[in-house]
């Protein structure tokens, strides 16, 4: 493993580690007159609430966006599955809501039901579907459109389709910007302060210059070499970092096929430290120097490293805050705590992106050598989440 070349195994999801820097900025200049037109002031005014759902990625997105639409527009805020919208949410709680309903393609049918069912159980109410693809089911169910651009992704021959670090920054973004824009038609703060939120967020996503992401990189490398030989892994995180933690699970199962688990920091103590062989066990931990459980939050990585657990830390806290032993990875910061979720999992890709190739395996094994994608959904009959019928449960 020492002679390894660390160029041998580039790929495209460290380059997308590598794209948020700039992307962010990018992303606001195709989008942002989009999302400032996307919801109108009545609209806005109207709202008592407001759900967003998804499947995957982008109710993780969502999530993620909470204490923005809480501090920002002074509004209660979920995000969630859109299986729980579409099938478990009480259908007498859906009045007055402002619903973002995400979904790329516009084809996924639980969030196309939950579209429907909020509008028809809800009394003013307004649904926006956010795609990126004009026409659909989805757009077809919502009032309004906000159709998002994406910037091209320069990633010279490395152009596999990778667990989409993009994608899932794009939606985060997306609706944190639709809380700042909600904030202030709501009159919380005047159009400079939403102007400087928005310039703090692009800011914060710069700060991951070049060079700290290739230190970044250089440490993934030499721990991917020991990581590859893991076949169990775990995301650790609470609060507002949580939705990152599913996010970050999820990308171990896309970039090569390992299953991950993904716990909150105050019930890891509860079941961590019973699971077998803790040496072979990859372990993650993402934690805000302001989360509430930060002290907690040191005990229980401490307790990994007592156990043995290969453990990596992504902070933007002090490295001298955490136990001897822990790959502590410290990351910029923001004056925005709101806004800390949109970096937070991006040295993630970095690791899973080496052990992907040097395992030899296709991203999501889509690839000549991994049939086991297509085969299986040929088994199923097609894409799962787009042929399913509809159902409105009252």
């Amino acid at each position: 493993m020492s002679r390894l070349k660390k160029e041998d195994y580039n790929n495209s999801m460290r380059l997308e580690s590598y794209d948020l820097a700039t992307f962010a900025g990018q992303l606001y200049q195709l989008n942002h007159q989009k999302i400032l037109d996307a919801v109108t002031t009545p609209e806005y005014l109207l709202a008592k609430k407001v759900l967003a759902c998804g499947c995957g990625d982008s109710f993780c997105a969502a999530a993620c966006a909470k204490q923005a639409f809480l501090q920002l527009a002074q509004v209660p805020m979920e995000g969630m599955p859109a299986i729980e919208l579409s099938r478990h949410y009480s259908g007498q709680d859906l009045d007055d809501t402002l619903l973002f309903s995400i979904s790329s393609r516009g084809k996924t049918s639980r969030v196309v039901e939950a579209t429907q069912r909020v509008k028809k159980l809800g009394k003013n109410t307004t649904a926006v579907a956010i795609v990126n693809f004009p026409e659909s089911p989805l757009v077809d169910a919502a009032d309004e459109l906000l159709l998002i651009q994406m910037p091209k992704f320069e990633c010279g021959p490395y152009t596999e389709h990778a667990p989409c670090q993009r994608s899932y920054f794009s939606t985060m973004f997306t609706m944190m910007l639709l809380a700042v824009r909600m904030g202030e038609v709501r009159g919380h703060y005047c159009a400079r302060q939403a102007e400087a939120y928005r310039q703090g967020m692009i800011d914060y996503a710069a700060s991951f210059t070049r060079e700290l992401v290739d230190q970044n990189d250089d440490r993934m490398w030499q721990l991917a070499q020991t990581w590859v030989n893991f076949h169990h892994y775990e995301v650790v995180a609470c609060g507002p970092e949580y939705p990152n933690a599913w996010f970050g699970a999820a990308k171990f199962v896309e970039a090569y096929g390992d299953l991950a688990t993904y716990e909150n920091t105050e019930n890891w103590p509860a079941t961590g430290p019973y699971a077998k062989d803790p040496q072979s066990i990859g372990t993650v931990v993402i934690l805000d120097r302001e989360n509430e459980a930060f002290d907690l939050s040191v005990e229980v990585i401490g307790q990994m490293v007592a156990l043995g657990r290969p453990t990596i830390v992504i902070t933007d806290a002090d490295a001298g805050a955490f136990p001897a032993g822990a790959e502590v990875f410290e990351i910029p910061s923001t004056p925005y705590r709101w806004a800390k979720p949109l970096m937070q999992y991006s040295p993630l890709g970095n690791l899973l992106g080496y052990i992907s190739k040097m395992r030899g395996s296709s991203f999501y094994r889509y690839g000549d050598h991994e049939p086991f994608v297509r085969e299986t959904m040929a088994r199923m009959g097609g894409d799962p989440i787009s042929n399913e019928p509809l159902l409105i449960v009252p």
